[in-house]
């Protein structure tokens, strides 16, 4: 077996990202998750695959900008001597083409290579899983595709409507062994008659038993046949994207008598992180506390005995305090007086005096005034927050400015053009 890893970093469109990124100049991908952009913590996962090492790591981007930064992350990485002795290639979709089309042009490089599994993440995935146990399941078993299956965080639960399919519900069904997936649909960009949950008589027939989860979902990791993937793309050119296109493709293609697309399941361990970093709050703030905290090993950077971190280069004023379970970046200062508490602070951000922070995550370059408080936030890169501002449960986007004295609940405040 060949392996060659692939990150899915394409997302033009980064829904649920509304206001935080300046479209212009970054990507969903490269917002800080702790101290790491997701990107980076995607292929850290890539990276790490030790029994069968990928012999090409490839990025799928989907313009020249995200492409020209990915690659200077990347060298930052080797230099800093976080990876090594390995090519990690970035390579630009063409303009407007889907994940699975953008995929396809990996064919004739694999074809020469004899490259036989394509280990495929998407780039807004962080995780500690061993991807060795995820190609170990796709090579005992033999069939089409690996997916990783993993338990939703207790934040990312949907949202319910009397009497109205639960919306972005994944409907995962599995053999009665556990070891297949049998059936998969719903989710965010899936239509209502898609989300409706039907089971055919031939997946009973051929399974006897399925039972259906909505507490676990496909997080965005899959172990692929290379030929038969390639094939699939080939065949069905109306197939856009390999999470809910392909995937349950090869899921169907198993009770039309094609045995050879079995899709193995991966249950990640109870023990293990993965989660698919798909909005800026809840998710985007919640995983980077979580990482920040009990998965810190995930930051790539030890604990200070105050179980926090704690750049060098960071300046920290008389009297202010960093409570466990926080991290701040490099080039920061915080003024006296200051409160954090379980909470991400990125880097280059300036804080007054006098502000406390709490459940929040205040990205690359913001300001926050004196006498700021800010609970349950998401600050965007770039913004500035006024002296003596009351914000709580908010998104303050990109490069917006909040005026001094406001009292700011529950809203998204996003820069206009």
């Amino acid at each position: 077996m060949r392996l060659r890893g692939v990150v899915l970093a394409l997302d033009r469109d980064a829904d649920g990202f509304d206001g935080v990124l300046d479209r212009d100049r970054s990507t969903k991908y490269e917002l800080e998750c702790g101290t790491r952009g997701t990107l980076r913590h995607a292929l850290r996962a890539l990276h790490a695959l030790a029994r069968r090492p990928c012999e090409r790591l490839t990025v799928l981007v989907a313009d020249d900008g995200a492409a020209t930064r990915a690659r200077e992350m990347i060298e930052r990485a080797m230099r800093d001597g976080s990876w090594s002795g390995r090519t990690i290639e970035v390579t630009t979709a063409r303009d407007g083409a889907s994940e699975l089309e953008a995929l396809a042009t990996l064919e004739a490089d694999d074809a020469r290579a004899g490259a036989t599994t394509l280990v495929v993440m998407y780039g807004d995935v962080v995780t500690d899983v061993s991807l060795d146990a995820v190609v170990s399941a796709q090579l005992a078993r033999g069939g089409a595709a690996t997916c990783a299956l993993a338990t939703r965080r207790p934040w990312a639960e949907v949202e319910r409507k009397a009497g109205k399919a639960p919306k972005g519900t994944r409907y995962v069904g599995l053999s009665a062994s556990g070891g297949e997936v049998a059936f998969l649909a719903g989710g965010e960009k899936m239509d209502e008659a898609q989300k409706r949950l039907k089971l055919r008589r031939s997946m009973l027939d051929a399974n006897g038993e399925i039972v259906i989860r909505t507490d676990i979902t496909d997080v965005g990791i899959f172990a692929l046949d290379a030929a038969r993937a390639f094939d699939a793309i080939r065949e069905r050119p109306d197939m856009k994207s390999l999470r809910y296109d392909l995937i349950p493709h090869f899921v169907a293609e198993q009770f039309r008598g094609a045995k050879d697309a079995v899709v193995a399941a991966y249950m990640v361990p109870a023990d293990k992180y993965c989660v698919a970093v798909n909005t800026a709050k809840p998710a985007l703030l919640e995983v980077s506390r979580e990482i920040a905290s009990e998965f810190h090993h995930l930051n790539e950077r030890p604990l200070s005995k105050y179980d926090n971190v704690l750049d060098h280069s960071t300046v920290v004023g008389s009297k202010s305090t960093i409570g466990p379970g926080c991290v701040v970046a490099e080039q920061c200062v915080l003024g006296d007086k200051c409160s954090v508490k379980k909470s991400v602070i990125t880097a280059e951000c300036k804080i007054g005096s006098g502000v406390k922070i709490v459940n929040s995550l205040i990205l690359r370059g913001a300001v926050i005034g004196d006498g700021s408080q800010i609970q349950g936030c998401v600050v965007g890169p770039g913004a500035i927050v006024g002296a003596r501002v009351v914000a709580k449960d908010s998104i303050v986007g990109a490069g917006y400015e909040v005026a001094d004295d406001e009292d700011v609940d529950g809203e998204t405040l996003e820069k206009r053009d």
